[in-house]
């Protein structure tokens, strides 16, 4: 009997196989079924996802207790006021955008005005921000996955992190922007893009530039989309209509609080005639004095040091080359721009790093380069050549160690009483501690020229509407206006520090000149209005003479 009589096999598969073949094929084992694949995938992604976090959060945790005095205290300080109901730009001046006092001060409601609030809101803002750079290193990288993370977890510590500030937080949603669209890339979902315009208005609430950079790159990316040129009229109403909702709805809020013009003049006009001032800085400043200088210091007479800063110095070195390191190694791989996730990456990546441009610090430089630093790491784990896979291991080995050696150094730092909770500092602060026993909480005091971190801990109140004041930086009304606040307040307390002139000034503003005598305005003003009462290192607190009518 012929076997095709006796079987009900399609023609097409029986002139593919044998008879025998075909009587003995199996259907798809459980193992290879495409669900049960999908399934497999998705416990490992979620187990990768697991450990990460896991150690980032045990990474990161040690660092929270710590305080930097850098400008945290201007937005912890900022997000105080709103609790009490003040409205930024409108009751006190910044002239970062409103969404770092906002986003902080909502956890200050939930938790109260305490460290160990705003440090929670740093932690939960600096664990997204390291999930976010992994997911989007997931996408590109079949290697070294992590190694961005920890590039940028090494090379953030010292000046700008672990503080509070809004160049962490625009970061972390500039990043979410950049993952929604690579979202928008597989799904082609108008919400999500719609989503993705959202992100980049938030961005630009936390940092404006950054926020409109990122957009221009986002239009600039669909531009150029060749599959999408029939689109992209409805793809840039999308993407430009969730971000005209968020600016929009923020704009709405301050123009109910009488403060829209207060809020533009704030966020953008004053800085473009101000900041520059005191802010024009060599590429990569800060890079010998804020770190060579700390590990290359002989300890107990030894010079060895000096090799161990040779090898940290590396990943500092890598993020200020990457302007000159990222083209070499893009030039290599032509075709790999055709895949629109790296064409995102480079344009959203150079974006956000040009929005930190504005203060050409290593630290701003670190803040500007995530995807930037993942965009290389995807082109050194592609070379076949000996020598970037060499240079590959050497940055994982440098970046780690960077790393292990922030956090061995945040073990030195020591806890401090406050009045909003413990906080861990590399060297006592005489100061604090003289405000807390002489000033009660709720008291007016002015700390000139700047250190309102001293407001937060103390839970004192600055009497004016500017955090700092600086000669050559505010203008001489906003000097007198502090001056007759100061007046009209019969503030009893002034914390001056007169030798930051000469001490911090050149360190901190290298382009900035000191005012001439006849400049001078506060501090004619505190000479002859207070006294003295107690004097440390420059640093003095004064009290208000009697005959000017401060209380007893």
């Amino acid at each position: 009997m012929n076997i095709d009589e006796t079987t009900s096999a399609p023609a097409g598969l029986r002139n593919a196989v044998s008879p025998v073949e075909w009587l003995t094929r199996r259907g798809p084992t459980p193992e290879t079924r495409p669900e049960v694949v999908w399934s497999s995938r998705f416990r490992k992604s979620t187990r990768d996802y697991f450990i990460f976090t896991f150690c980032a959060s045990l990474y990161l945790l040690p660092f929270m207790r710590v305080l930097l005095n850098a400008d945290e205290g201007l937005l912890t300080y900022g997000a105080v006021r709103i609790t009490q109901g003040q409205v930024f730009s409108r009751d006190f001046f910044e002239i970062v955008g409103p969404g770092t006092f906002y986003w902080l001060a909502l956890f200050f409601k939930v938790l109260g005005v305490t460290f160990f609030a705003a440090h929670t809101c740093l932690f939960l803002t600096s664990l997204a921000t390291a999930l976010l750079i992994f997911t989007l290193s997931r996408r590109i990288c079949n290697q070294s996955q992590t190694l961005p993370s920890v590039i940028i977890a090494a090379t953030s510590f010292r000046v700008l992190w672990p503080t509070i500030s809004h160049h962490v937080d625009s970061n972390c949603v500039a990043l979410l922007c950049v993952y929604l669209m690579i979202r928008w890339i597989d799904t082609r979902k108008r919400p999500i893009l719609w989503a993705a315009g959202m992100a980049a208005g938030a961005t630009a609430c936390f940092h404006l530039p950054k926020g409109l950079l990122l957009l221009f790159a986002l239009l600039a990316w669909m531009f150029f989309q060749r599959d999408r040129r029939r689109m992209l009229l409805r793809d840039a109403l999308d993407l430009v209509s969730g971000f005209g909702f968020v600016v929009g709805l923020v704009l709405l809020y301050f123009w109910s609080q009488h403060a829209a013009w207060d809020l533009v003049n704030a966020t953008l006009l004053w800085p473009s005639q101000h900041y520059g001032a005191v802010n024009t800085l060599p590429y990569a400043h800060g890079m010998v004095s804020e770190y060579w200088d700390l590990w290359a210091a002989p300890a107990m007479g030894l010079q060895w040091t000096k090799v161990l800063a040779s090898v940290l110095i590396l990943p500092l070195l890598f993020i200020a080359a990457l302007p000159v390191l990222l083209p070499f190694l893009g030039a290599s791989d032509w075709n790999g721009f055709r895949r629109p996730e790296i064409s995102l990456f480079w344009l959203c990546g150079c974006a956000i790093w040009y929005s930190e441009f504005h203060r050409k610090d290593i630290t701003h430089l670190v803040f500007g380069s995530p995807v930037l630093v993942i965009l290389s790491v995807y082109y050194l784990q592609r070379s076949r050549n000996r020598v970037m896979s060499v240079a590959l291991q050497a940055l994982t080995v440098t970046a780690s160690a960077l790393a292990m050696a922030n956090l061995a150094l945040v073990g030195f730092a020591h806890a401090t009483p406050t009045r909003v909770g413990t906080v861990s500092l590399f060297r006592s602060d005489a100061v604090l501690a003289e405000m807390q026993l002489r000033i009660p909480a709720g008291e007016e005091v002015l700390v000139y020229p700047s250190n309102p971190e001293y407001y937060f801990l103390t839970q004192t109140i600055n009497p004016i509407r500017y955090g700092g004041l600086m000669y050559n930086y505010n203008s001489q009304a906003e000097f007198q206006k502090a001056v007759e606040t100061l007046e009209q307040h019969k503030v009893r307390y002034v914390v001056w520090d007169t030798g930051f002139m000469d001490r911090n000034l050149k360190a901190i503003f290298p382009s900035a000149t000191p005012p001439s005598t006849d400049q001078l305005i506060v501090e004619p003003y505190l000479e002859s209005h207070y006294t003295t009462v107690w004097e440390e290192g420059g640093v003095k607190i004064m009290k208000r003479k009697v005959g000017y009518g401060a209380a007893n």
